[in-house]
């Protein structure tokens, strides 16, 4: 079909649920789903397929089934390819366009092993609002809640079934409620095993710890596992495993052949086996599609293998907004398919295979694709090796084979599900060659957009793309990626997946924690073609520009690419992932003099190597930042140094490469006591305590140590003079505590590590002037050293320092008990130290390095003057001009400690002091950089958890397991962070969520910059508890996560004990029954549900109509049928499902209720009243049947087989006869009114025989070995027996291993005899060896001797008439290897016969044409017409009878004549088993009609002249007339008893309301117990009543007036009636007249307003004045009024008008009319005496002229910082001018902090990046507007006027006299991003008044970032800021908003903040909570 649009196409919604989809989640709805498809087939145009809101069941028994073959899934080499070729599908769409699945965020619950979506061959659809789900998933997801010793305790989620036997637990699926079977079972760990460790929520690959080595194993309550091992296990409390199978049987969705499909809105909380197909479609758009576990699941696993697979596709494929949780393979895959060339067949035309063996069964190719053969070698296309396709054979996807074009039909048979022969356009280069070339389809290469997700928990890698169209990759967030998180490969080699890519940009995304467990892709990201990489390279112009990556150990590089052209790294920052810094000095007691290192390092450190490149080629390092731990190395393999450029400040060398060096800055608390340099060497000053603080400023961030206090003693360290400390010129590198020291003017250092050799990093590494310019001159230092080597591998001496790679020294050097004076130099960490001399003897020697040029030469002296070359001048050209003169003293000995003094250090001749005397400042290092950087601190310093018993808390251990039992139903949660400026967020249950903050059900943040959250309460579900604390550093960037986990017990309790609807409890409840039905009242408008005897912390929902409701909550009753979803989630286990019926009786309803077949017929699908034909099968020839209407006087025909059965009313019961063959069933049900006629059709098949394997067999069935197979041996193979000749083949049967036995329980089947082939399946090994034996209700009926696989297959033929069990039993013979039985053709014969007429035919049923009748004159007659079922009955023989003879009589043939007025039911009898049905006859003479008065008129009715309706014609005790003197006419009517009625034919001219007064006799005496009662009813008149009074005796008559409502224009009916509480009373007469109608009140507009003063003034604060207004004219309708005040600083007033003062100035108090908006003002002047003068004008007129001076300053030409500043000062000074009230003293205060803040303005450095900024300002009227309308008085309201400006066009609507609203608004510039509504506006001549913004006016704006609303805005139309995604500021400065429309503020951005008014905060926040505004949002 095609639903081909256009865009006036009016779109058909179609409501599945009426045709058969459930939304209440009791039955299955996949029938009914596909029903709805194929009627959106029959419909042209667009079609949405939509979706109630509720719960759906999809099982796979009655889903669709389609034999497809899909990439990546299925191998051919193990079978199952074959074996799971057919697809359970959910929700299949074939050949469609337009369509759209519309859920309205219903749940769709999928079961079994089944497909959940699939297009094929379509066009245009959406997939929209759905949540998904399996009931148990095929993942088997188990924590270990406790471990102790030996034994854990394991938590199995809720919804998994299982079963523990010995060791062994066994894992089962739900029950198909078809066959009462499982649709899987397995054991153990399932297959498969992928850990997750819940406290730190990593994956992990590792092998099956939970069920290796178990000892004893026990199932405990509360779904727990007791597990006892033989060792204590391996893992902790908090470790999970997610256990599968391997096998790909389905896809959670599947795209082929189809162009553009869109997903949006969709969660997908679970995929059985693989993952979302796209193959060979186009344009496939993924929008916040999320897979992730739903809250509580308990569950982590969220799929078996890849989450996204898209294969072959074209187009644009987009995977935007969506979050990808827990998958066990990677979450997105996107590629093609090489398939490899085999044959040569000619010049164009080839055979191709596909390689890889889970890929292959469908077309790759179609006519007219481009296509391109690549080199296996190379990957490289092959030169001339393009073409276009003209000709295809090969398999068509569906199992069968495609020749397409000019493909030859005669190479069909050369290929297979494997191979294909393409024809080409022309011919290819000799080079096509089989087995050397692959074949890429080029047309199904798509650009990619993936953009905004988030990736978290990555088992392996996470975006895979190959594809040679431009790939974004932008703006996603990976955290916790065991592998690369982003992989290109093409893969000509392994998985044959294609292609090379050609334009790759990743930009600005965030990574942390990527690579860190998988050797293979340990890497950030990674270029890895299975070419050797030695190739030209394979892929070209990848970017990757301002990424931010967060490192840890076990990653081995940002960046690994292989055989890539012109690649770009730069503006990415490398930043380790977690920096906690601690300072551990070794004492904190010091004595005067006595120096300490701090000793500062980080506790979390973690280092990486930044980049591995193989084969590429133009590659550009430049601009990044890295933080400390990045070794900035470039490793190059098959490539040139020269390929690589590095930017001139990026520190990064090829070959080697140094960490960036970090600033570390001390400060002490008390400098007179410690004094600490700037190596972090605190020294004792004086007696005392102080504490010092280390930071460390690298990459960026600022991290503080924990401040460690010291003690200074009274003792000193000697005779102290002066305390000498390091010289402040020198740094130290790596320093450790005791390492070195100072004494005077010398510097003692002790070998304490490693030198400096190679690679080796050498501690305390003294350096004078690190990499200053030196100049090109020649250089020379000089030093004194004293101290011999002692230990082998001692090294001590002057060193010309680049880094620690990269010098030449002259030292002392100890090498194999061989100490000599060496000169040793290193570049790029490649050593040499073959120059030296003798070591001098002397303890103290003299060592010099001189540098000229490149050329270095070292010597020695024992007396500085004689000097002794130490070998030869070496040369070193990576030394440069820039370096630093270096002390060093090491050892490679274990022996550590030799010390070696320096002093006398000359540079160039120059003496360099190494000491000097301490200083007392507080701070070393530079203070300023100090205060620019922010803090990186994201460390938690305390945090408590109250409810449960969590580990004492440590800031380095960041998770903590424990458990909690049902009652604790939730914890609180206190933390605090230790850096003030940090923030912390804290998620609830986000299960799988690596950072667990987005999507989940609560996020609770610490308010505003505090670093601290207390007593935070937590609700905690039943299972998996997981509360993530982040603790984001003030920079915005750093973060901590902790982890506190909690398994709680739940009650697990989904019971109820009944329901009732309005108090009355519905019949028959039973758990077991999930389906009920009640009736309502005809005009009932609302009903409430109730729930009895609710388990255990259970919840209850009700679902109507897609709206959810609590019980005992008022529902609206809307129809006359409607269906309630009842949802009982316990605390803890699966969901129940209930539904409810509610209907209101109606006579035209002619719908069946309920169908029952019992068990011997079996009827292909679920009723629903709305379908009407069915399919179903029979194998008996007597089947009883019941068929219940809806409405209980409907009548009921059913016939079988054109012949009728039986006929009822309410309800038939009845026998029915099948024959062998095709049977119809019809039922046909007739409303009472006889309106409408609805019939139902079964089309039952009569089946003469039942195959074995189409019956499910009973639970405890088994099987020796493997599975219970059906239709397959046991193995999975075809059923192959031998016949005595050769092997035959069975397509049924049931595939066995002994021992095993089968039970069927066939009882009232119908079955006569049981036959089958009996023997061993070929496919065992000669050793197979069995016995069958077969009992009937455990009787041996066949006993089998042996049966080997060469033994001849044996015949069973048994009879099994009344048989209840059957018993197929097969015993090993001997050993049980390869025992393979099969049962095969085994099938039940049936009683059916092709004769179906019964000898006797009894009768079931009697009808009556009529089951109403009514009478209008006496004697008149109606006939009635008996129909006896079935038809062919034999006895057809009945008789009639009347209730009441005094109304209606009825003769021997059903006919009836009225006699008097009343009711009557006439009955008829069949004399053939006493069936009835019966009619009731209604008898109502009317007498003369009445015509009902108009104006003055009035009509008086004597109540004696209405027609009488005694009940049952009794006139003696009911109503009847009377005489007496009292009555006006000399009647009334007495006896007015329950039951009677009385009514009048009447004419109203008019419809409208009359006025009744009743005269009237009543004994009743009070009014709340009267039991008298005027109620009338009926036609063309509303309903009513009136209570009546008398007087005991009711001898006084009365007179009561009441009204009743004629409800149009003509003839009706009016009757009163009596009922069982309310009687009628003596009645004489009534007078009737017409009521008046009220007029509508007339509408004075307000013209204007007054106040009582102009003028007040205030002398005191506090004092007041009251302001009276006085609204124009007097009588306007709506006379409220609003009093406002100019400056609530100076004066008050309140809604009355009472004017307060407040401080001196000047106020103006206006008061607006609220009809017109009318004005007066009264100007209040306050003047307190005694308060201080303010400040004098020349001293304000100085701050005027700095705000003056401020126009001309751009916030955009200046660092946020400074500007923030002057800005915070700017507006200080301009409220203090604008006030008036500042003394001269805070004035001079205000004008010197706004003069400094100016002269602190940093200008910020350009970027080309950035627009220019605008000069916008915020006052409109500064902003002049070019008129469109000339102002010739003709602007209208309506009109639309345009206003252009410098801020772009802004178009407004004319609304009244002078004002507008926001039509829409075309920016220019700055004004694109910040968009402002103004307070009035110039345009046609005159000022404007902003008051509304117009529906749509900005909905979609994409570059919206803020809105600024003006203070005159009343109005907010429906959509206006809809869909601005990033909207993330609103200010509303408004006051007076009263609307704002649906959906005005839906989809803005989720971290938006909304600014309102604060007196209008709540008001405003009710508003926009209706205009959709997402909970997420911040109302301030």
């Amino acid at each position: 079909m095609s639903n081909a649009a256009s865009a006036s196409d009016k779109v058909t919604v179609i409501d599945v649920t009426q045709y058969g989809a459930d939304p209440t989640g009791v039955k299955d709805s996949a029938e009914g789903i596909q029903a709805a498809i194929e009627a959106a087939k029959e419909v042209t145009g667009p079609v949405v397929l939509d979706f109630p809101k509720g719960e759906y069941q999809i099982y796979p028994d009655h889903a669709q089934k389609r034999e497809l073959y899909i990439s990546n899934t299925l191998s051919r080499n193990n079978g199952d390819r074959g074996t799971y070729k057919m697809k359970n599908i959910g929700i299949l769409l074939e050949n469609m366009e337009n369509v759209t699945l519309e859920g309205n965020q219903s749940s769709l619950i999928f079961h079994g092993k089944m497909m959940m979506f699939s297009t094929i061959g379509c066009k245009n659809i959406r997939i929209q609002n759905f949540d998904t789900d399996f009931q148990v998933p095929s993942v088997v997801s188990v924590t270990a809640e406790k471990v102790e010793g030996n034994t854990a305790i394991l938590y199995v989620p809720e919804c998994y079934n299982y079963s523990v036997s010995g060791t062994t637990v066994t894992w089962s699926s739900d029950v198909s409620p078809y066959t009462g079977q499982a649709y899987w079972s397995y054991t153990n760990n399932v297959g498969h095993v992928q850990g997750f460790d819940m406290t730190t929520a990593t994956l992990t690959t590792s092998g099956d710890k939970f069920f290796n080595n178990v000892q004893s194993m026990e199932k405990l309550d509360g779904h727990r596992l007791k597990v006892t091992y033989n060792s204590a296990p391996s893992f902790k409390a908090g470790y999970g495993q997610q256990m599968r199978r391997t096998t790909r049987d389905h896809s959670a969705a599947f795209f082929w052949e189809s162009d553009g499909v869109t997903m949006q809105h969709v969660e997908l909380h679970f995929l059985h086996a693989f993952g979302v197909v796209g193959q060979l479609s186009k344009n496939i758009t993924l929008d916040d599609v999320n897979f992730r576990n739903y809250e509580g699941s308990g569950r982590t696993g969220v799929g078996s293998a890849d989450f996204v697979q898209m294969s072959g596709c074209g187009g644009t494929i987009r995977i935007v907004n969506s979050t990808f949780e827990d998958p066990q393979d990677d979450p997105i895959n996107i590629h093609g398919t090489f398939l490899q060339v085999t044959e040569r067949i000619s010049d164009n035309k080839f055979k191709v295979h596909y390689q890889h063996h889970e890929t292959s069964g469908f077309p790759n190719y179609y006519v007219g694709d481009e296509v391109e053969f690549v080199s296996k070698g190379t990957l490289l296309p092959i030169d001339g090796a393009k073409a276009k396709v003209t000709g295809v054979v090969g398999p068509d996807g569906h199992g069968g084979t495609m020749v397409a074009g000019n493909g030859d039909k005669a190479d069909a048979s050369k290929t297979d599900l494997d191979t294909i022969i393409v024809t080409l356009d022309t011919n290819m280069p000799s080079s096509v060659s089989a087995n050397a070339a692959a074949l890429e389809n080029v047309t199904y290469t798509p650009s990619v957009e993936i953009e905004n997700n988030v990736f978290r928990e990555m088992p392996v890698r996470g975006i895979l793309v190959t594809t040679r169209k431009p790939v974004v990759i932008r703006n996603n967030e990976f955290d916790n990626v065991a592998g690369a998180a982003v992989y290109i490969s093409d893969d000509v080699n392994s998985w044959y997946e294609s292609g090379h890519d050609e334009d790759v940009l990743i930009e600005g995304n965030v990574f942390r924690r990527c690579g860190v467990n998988q050797s293979s892709y340990s890497a950030f990201i990674q270029f890895d073609p299975t070419n050797n990489g030695a190739a030209e390279p394979v892929h070209k112009n990848v970017r990757i520009k301002d990424n931010t990556f967060y490192f840890t150990n076990g990653t081995s590089n940002i960046i690994n690419a292989k055989s890539v052209n012109g690649l770009t790294f730069t503006g990415n920052k490398v930043l380790r992932f977690s920096v906690n810094e601690k300072a551990n000095p070794a004492k904190t007691t010091l004595a005067i003099g006595e120096s300490v290192a701090m000793n500062v390092s980080a506790v979390e450190g973690a280092n990486i190597n930044a980049f591995t490149f193989n084969g590429c080629r133009n590659v550009n390092i430049s601009d990044n930042i890295y933080d400390k731990g990045v070794t900035r190395r470039v490793n190059i393999t098959n490539m040139q140094n020269s390929e690589v450029k590095i930017g001139e400040n990026e520190g990064v060398s090829i070959g080697s490469g140094t960490q960036p060096a970090s600033e570390m800055i001390y400060v002490s608390s008390d400098p007179e006591v410690v004094r600490v340099d700037g190596t972090g060497h605190v020294t004792g000053l004086k007696k005392g305590t102080a504490t010092v603080t280390a930071y460390e400023l690298v990459g960026g961030r600022k991290f503080q140590a924990d401040p460690v206090t010291f003690t200074v003693t009274d003792q000193s360290t000697g005779t102290v003079t002066a305390v000498k400390v390091l010289a402040k010129d020198l740094t130290v590198k790596n320093p450790s505590d005791g390492g070195y020291s100072v004494s005077g003017d010398s510097v003692t250092i002790k070998a304490m590590g490693q030198g400096l050799w190679a690679t080796q990093t050498a501690n305390n590494v003294i350096v004078s002037g690190e990499n200053v310019n030196r100049g090109d001159g020649t250089f020379t230092a000089i030093v004194k050293m004293s101290g011999k080597t002692v230990n082998n591998w001692d090294e001590a001496g002057l060193f010309i320092y680049k880094d620690d790679d990269n010098y030449v020294a002259v030292e002392r050097k100890h090498g194999t008990n061989s100490p000599k004076v060496h000169v040793v130099t290193e570049a790029n960490g490649s050593a040499n130290e073959d120059q030296n001399t003798e070591n001098p003897n002397a303890e103290a020697i003299w060592l010099k390095l001189e540098k000229s040029g490149n050329t270095f030469t070292g010597y020695c002296s024992v007396d500085k003057e004689n000097w002794t070359k130490a070998g030869n001048s070496i040369t070193n050209d990576k030394i440069g001009n820039s370096f630093g003169v270096a002390l060093v003293a090491g050892t490679g000995n274990n022996t550590k400690g030799t010390a070696f003094t320096f002093s006398g250090l000359e540079i160039n001749g120059k003496a360099v002091a190494l000491t000097e005397d301490a200083a007392t400042g507080g701070e070393s290092g530079n203070i300023e950089d100090l205060a620019k950087v922010k803090s990186g601190n994201a460390i938690l310093e305390s945090a408590s958890v109250s409810g449960v018993s969590f580990p004492t808390f440590s800031s380095e251990t960041k998770s903590y397991v424990t458990t909690a039992d049902k009652n604790v139903k939730s914890v609180k949660i206190s933390l605090k962070a230790k850096d003030e400026n940090a923030k912390i967020e804290i998620c609830r249950n986000g299960v799988g969520n690596g950072v667990g903050l987005k999507n989940v059900n609560e996020i609770v943040s610490a308010e505003n910059g505090k670093n601290q959250i207390t007593e935070q309460e937590v609700a905690l579900v039943a299972g998996l508890n997981i509360i993530t604390a982040r603790v984001i550093a003030e920079d915005g960037r750093t973060q901590e996560i902790y982890r506190f986990l909690v398994t709680r017990t739940g009650a697990q309790d989904a019971s109820i004990g009944g329901i009732s609807v309005d108090n009355k409890e519905v019949a028959g409840f039973d758990v077991s029954e999930k389906s009920y039905s009640a009736s309502l009242t005809k005009g009932q408008t609302e009903v409430k549900i109730a729930l009895k005897n609710l388990g255990e912390g259970a919840k209850a929902v009700l679902n109507v109509n897609g709206k959810t409701y609590n019980p005992q909550e008022s529902i609206p009753v809307s129809g006359d049928n409607m269906t309630v979803g009842i949802a009982i989630t316990p605390d803890g286990g699966v969901t129940e499902h209930y539904s409810l019926s509610l209907r209101v009786p109606s006579d035209s309803n002619a719908k069946l209720e309920k169908v029952q077949f019992g068990s011997t017929i079996q009827s292909n699908g679920n009723f629903n009243a709305n379908l009407k034909e069915y399919t179903a099968s029979t194998m008996t020839r007597t089947s009883r049947v019941t068929f219940t209407a809806q409405e209980a006087n409907a009548k009921i025909t059913v016939k079988c087989n054109n012949v009728t059965a039986a006929t009822g009313t309410g309800s038939v019961e009845t026998s029915v006869t099948m024959k062998k063959g095709n049977n119809q069933l019809q039922v046909t049900v007739e409303s009472a009114d006889k309106s409408r006629t609805e019939t139902y059709i079964w089309s039952v098949e009569g089946k003469s025989e039942v195959y074995l394997s189409d019956l499910s067999y009973e639970s405890n069935s088994a099987t020796g070995w493997g599975s219970i197979m059906k239709d397959k041996s046991v193995d999975g193979k075809t059923l192959t027996l031998y016949d005595g000749s050769q092997e035959k083949t069975f397509e049924k049967g049931m595939g066995i291993h002994a021992t095993a036995n089968l039970y069927y329980n066939i009882e009232g089947m119908g079955f006569k005899k049981f036959t089958s082939y009996m023997g061993v399946d070929r496919e065992a090994n000669q050793d197979g060896n069995v016995k069958f034996n077969v009992y009937t209700d455990n009787k041996q009926v066949y006993t089998g001797g042996a049966v080997t696989r060469a033994s001849e297959m044996a015949k069973l033929d048994i009879s099994v008439e009344g048989v209840k069990i059957l018993r197929l039993n097969v015993d090993q013979n001997g050993s049980d290897s390869n025992d393979h039985a099969d049962f095969a053709d085994a099938k039940f014969i049936t009683e059916l016969a092709d004769d179906t007429t019964p000898e006797t035919v009894a009768v079931t049923g009697v009808t009556l044409d009529k089951s109403t009748a009514k009478l209008t004159a006496k004697g008149q007659t109606v006939d009635l017409t008996a129909t006896v079922a079935p038809e062919n009955a034999t006895n057809k023989k009945v008789t009639f009878t009347t209730s009441n003879e005094k109304v209606a009589t009825v003769d021997a043939n059903g006919k009836v004549t009225a006699a008097g007025n009343g009711t009557a039911t006439i009955t008829v009898t069949t004399e053939d088993g006493k069936k009835t049905a019966a009619c009731e006859v209604t008898v109502e003479i009317p007498t003369k009609e009445y015509t009902l008065p108009t104006g003055e008129d009035t009509l008086e009715v004597e109540a004696e002249d209405f027609v009488l309706y005694p009940l049952n014609g009794d006139t003696e005790k009911h109503v009847h007339a009377e005489t007496a003197e009292w009555a006006s006419g000399g009647k009334f009517l007495n006896w007015f008893e329950p039951g009677d009625k009385i009514s009048m034919n009447f004419d109203a001219q008019e419809a409208g309301e009359y006025e009744v007064t009743a005269s009237y006799r009543s004994g009743c005496t009070d009014m709340s117990t009267t039991n008298n009662a005027f109620n009338w009813e009926g036609t063309n008149v509303e309903s009513g009543s009136v209570d009546v009074i008398g007087e005991t005796g009711a001898t006084t008559t009365h007179t009561v007036t009441f009204t009743i409502k004629v409800t149009q224009a003509g003839k009706g009916v009016l009757s009163f009636i009596a009922n069982s509480s309310k009687k009628g009373p003596q009645t004489d007469k009534f007078v009737f007249k017409k009521k008046a109608e009220t007029p509508p009140p007339t509408v004075v507009a307000v013209t204007g307003v007054t106040l009582d003063k102009s003028t007040a003034k205030l002398t005191e604060k506090g004092q007041t004045v009251d302001l009276t207004a006085t609204v124009a004219p007097e009588n306007a309708t709506n006379k409220n009024v609003i009093f406002e005040t100019s400056n609530e600083k100076v004066a008050t007033v309140d809604g009355n008008g009472k004017v307060t003062a407040v401080a001196n100035g000047k106020a103006t108090i206006t008061v607006t009319t609220e009809d017109g908006e009318k004005t007066a003002a009264c100007e209040v002047t306050v003047e307190i005496p005694n308060v201080p003068v303010p400040a004098p004008e020349e001293l304000v007129n100085e701050v005027k002229n700095e705000i003056a001076a401020a126009e001309g300053r751009k916030e955009s030409d200046y660092t946020e910082e400074t500007w923030k500043v002057y800005e915070k000062a700017l507006n200080a000074a301009k409220e203090a001018v604008e006030q008036k009230t500042a003394t001269e003293e805070e004035m001079q205060q205000i004008l010197t902090a706004l003069r400094n803040a100016a002269s602190a303005l940093k200008k910020e450095t350009p970027s080309t990046e950035k627009e220019t900024p605008s000069t916008e300002k915020e006052t409109p009227s500064t902003n002049p507007q070019t008129p469109e309308t000339p102002n010739d008085g003709t602007v209208k309201v309506g009109q639309v006027i345009k206003a252009e400006g410098q801020y772009g066009v802004f178009t407004y609507k004319v609304t009244g006299k002078d004002t507008v609203e926001v039509k829409s608004i075309t920016a220019k510039g700055k004004a694109k991003k910040s968009v402002k509504i103004f307070d009035k506006i110039k345009a046609s001549g005159k000022t404007w008044k902003v008051t509304g913004v117009a529906a749509n006016a900005l909905k979609g704006n994409k570059k919206m970032e803020s809105l600024t609303i003006g203070k005159n805005v009343k109005k907010i139309g429906k959509n206006a800021f809809a869909n601005c995604r990033k909207l993330k500021k609103v200010t509303i400065k408004s006051k007076k908003i009263n609307t704002i429309g649906k959906n005005a503020f839906k989809n803005i951005n989720k971290k938006a903040t909304v600014k309102v008014p604060k007196a209008q905060k709540k008001k405003y926040a009710k508003l926009l909570n209706k205009a959709k505004l997402s909970k997420k949002v911040k109302i301030k």
